[in-house]
């Protein structure tokens, strides 16, 4: 199977069209660590990664997007360092233990909108208590283990967000910018353990990193005369990490926001739905407990040469103490990654 440390050597060995629109859009190097492992130390690495060699020399390649300046860098040997743990039971115990709170009466226990809630199949949507922007709604699911769903489940939970999201707009005309999004356990920042998506809708401009996307695109078809979207796409199919079903194009990123992050490109929420799901429930086999999803949208009342893009990443396991995020990715712009893309896009494969 292919690695995301031999990447350099895929490109190099690409068509030429092929390689040179990947190296318009991508920087890749690959470089080496050193180091020295004490006598005292050798047992116990050698017993959490393999050899004292492989930890002695490390492999470590940086991508970056040309465009955007997004950031990653790989190294495998992240997997396995020693992570403290928390755990004091099992993921299923605990949700199953805060069943009964306010979300599972939405009707009574959770605030609505001034318009009203929107009511779906198997989910009704509220408004946020502490909101992050005037107009910030829920759906909140019918089920309340938040990694429990279906095709079904997933189809419904987004056509209840965009009924919302029409509905906010007709009350509110100014604002016209949506994006949904599903942090799913307390790892992806979910304060509330029973299954819900949020919704936003700005005024005046897009979210800061939809906005600049936009910029970025355009500013790429100008200079190219090309899809910045389809390059996108095309560059990471012709390195094996994307593939197309159903109208979806679909990616393992290769500057990914974290973990495992794959991208689906589509032309409308509705047919993004199934994409989406096939995705999570990859996730779910990869035994991923935590994730975000994020969905960005077109202005309503405008038309911009932009696909849906729903961003997915998993953010870890729930018993390990430590964040997946720290100065390199806050402050510093580059995405420290354990996982391999090439993994990623082999699993996603299965379920589509």
């Amino acid at each position: 199977m292919k690695s995301i440390l031999s990447l350099p050597d895929y490109v190099r060995r690409l068509p030429e069209k092929k390689r040179e629109l990947f190296l318009r859009l991508y920087y890749v190097n690959e470089d080496t660590g050193y180091l020295k492992v004490p006598k005292e130390m050798k047992k116990w690495v050698i017993s959490r990664f393999g050899s004292v060699k492989a930890v002695e020399k490390q492999k470590v390649v940086r991508v970056d997007n040309n465009i955007t300046c997004e950031s990653a860098l790989f190294n495998e040997l992240r997997a396995m360092r020693p992570i403290e743990s928390n755990n004091n039971g099992n993921t299923q115990k605990f949700i199953k233990e805060k069943k009964g709170g306010n979300f599972c009466k939405p009707n009574t226990n959770t605030a609505r909108d001034v318009f009203g809630r929107v009511k779906g199949k198997n989910s009704t949507t509220g408004s946020n208590i502490a909101k992050y922007d005037s107009l910030h709604g829920l759906v909140i699911f019918k089920e309340h283990n938040p990694l429990k769903f279906k095709l079904k489940d997933v189809k419904n939970y987004l056509e209840t967000a965009e009924k919302w999201i029409k509905k906010g707009y007709k009350k509110h005309p100014e604002r016209k910018y949506p994006y949904i999004m599903w942090n799913c356990l307390w790892k992806a920042g979910a304060s509330i353990v029973h299954g819900h998506m949020q919704m936003v809708l700005a005024k005046d401009k897009h979210y800061g990193t939809i906005e600049k996307l936009r910029r970025f695109a355009e500013g790429y078809k100008d200079v190219f005369n090309s899809d910045y979207y389809d390059d996108i796409y095309n560059s990471h199919k012709a390195v094996g990490l994307g593939f197309e079903k159903k109208s979806n194009k679909i990616i393992a990123h290769l500057t990914p926001a974290k973990e495992k992050e794959v991208i689906i490109f589509s032309k409308n929420l509705k047919n993004c739905s199934e994409a989406l799901y096939r995705a999570l429930k990859a996730y779910l086999a990869m035994g991923v407990e935590s994730f975000n999803v994020g969905i960005y949208l077109q202005p309503l009342d405008n038309y911009w040469k932009m696909p849906v893009i729903a961003r997915l990443v998993d953010r870890g396991s729930l018993s390990n103490n430590t964040t997946d995020i720290g100065g390199m990715e806050m402050f510093a712009g580059s995405m420290v990654v354990a996982s391999d893309p090439y993994k990623v896009i082999e699993k996603v494969k299965k379920e589509f």
